[in-house]
């Protein structure tokens, strides 16, 4: 009898020790990836394990995957039919060279019993020097706009810092006149913004000098930065000349009344509120005009 009970304690003991273990495990620290966070040739879908433990994986749980001064796409996740890991997966597959970011929401995985916070794993696709600059973007994006004064340049490496005292240049060609600013780096982006509006009409460049932009990732300078805009000219008349003689005074006032009282259509000069339409408003704004310069 004392030898049943003497099992008997030593299987307890066991069962507890083994329980025991299960509770001391840390998910985070028995975590395993597939593929493993670091470099990678794709990326498409993901295993996570935890040295055994049980996962339940709650049902809204949406996953994103984040590429460095790019765009974010949303998957699924579930966990396993064995009930040990998470599954992970999305619709396309990466191949772009750059860093991206697996972010897997607060309590989307509960490990043991145990929710996790939000998981954030990090990969690497690795790309030739040319395939940098080849996703470099701009907005405004190159070509003709109505003003210039703010730009964001996106990388999709993160950017280290500026070079003190390097300045963004903003040329009109047309000109030679140039407009000079400096830049802040914020994350996988470079913020350029000149202090006033630029409208008037002209080819432009907006450079970045090279070796003004610091991104240690890349091995070496990034390379001067040139794009390319274009403003249109000014309107070809003059606004309030409502009777298209040249000239802005009281006969506008009458000319503009004259469109009104009979409907006739009506010309851009005479929308001198621009508020796209005309109306007594505008007569208004006019006789506001003409005192207003007297």
């Amino acid at each position: 009898m004392r030898q049943k009970v003497h099992l008997l304690a030593i299987l307890m003991a066991m069962l507890f020790s083994t329980s025991a273990l299960a509770q001391v495990v840390d998910p985070m620290e028995a975590m395993v990836i597939t593929p493993a966070e670091g470099t990678v040739t794709s990326l498409h879908s993901f295993t996570i394990t935890f040295a055994g433990l049980p996962v339940v994986v709650r049902q809204d749980s949406i996953p994103t995957l984040m590429k460095g001064g790019g765009g974010t796409a949303s998957g699924r996740m579930r966990a396993g039919d064995d009930g040990t890991s998470v599954l992970v997966d999305f619709d396309q597959t990466f191949t772009d060279p750059g860093q991206y970011f697996l972010n897997l929401p607060d309590a989307s995985i509960i490990v043991n019993g145990r929710p996790l916070l939000p998981l954030t794993l990090r990969f690497i696709i690795e790309g030739t020097v040319e395939s940098f600059y080849d996703q470099i973007t701009i907005d405004p994006a190159e070509g003709e706009v109505a003003k210039l004064q703010y730009f964001t340049i996106s990388f999709p490496q993160y950017v280290g810092e500026i070079t003190y005292g390097s300045m963004a240049i903003l040329t009109n060609n047309t000109t030679q006149q140039s407009f000079y600013t400096e830049m802040i780096g914020v994350g996988y982006s470079v913020l350029v913004y000149f202090p006033d509006e630029v409208t008037e009409a002209g080819d432009y460049t907006l450079t970045i000098p090279a070796g003004s932009i610091n991104i240690f990732t890349l091995g070496e300078d990034v390379r001067e930065l040139v794009y390319h805009y274009s403003i249109a000219g000014a309107p070809n008349f003059i606004l309030g000349d409502v009777d298209g003689d040249g000239h802005v005074n009281i006969a506008d006032v009458t000319a503009l009344i004259d469109i009104l009282l009979s409907g006739a259509a009506a010309t851009p000069a005479a929308d001198v509120d621009s508020s796209d339409s005309v109306n007594i408003a505008d007569v208004t704004t006019l006789i506001d005009m003409l005192l207003s310069a007297n």
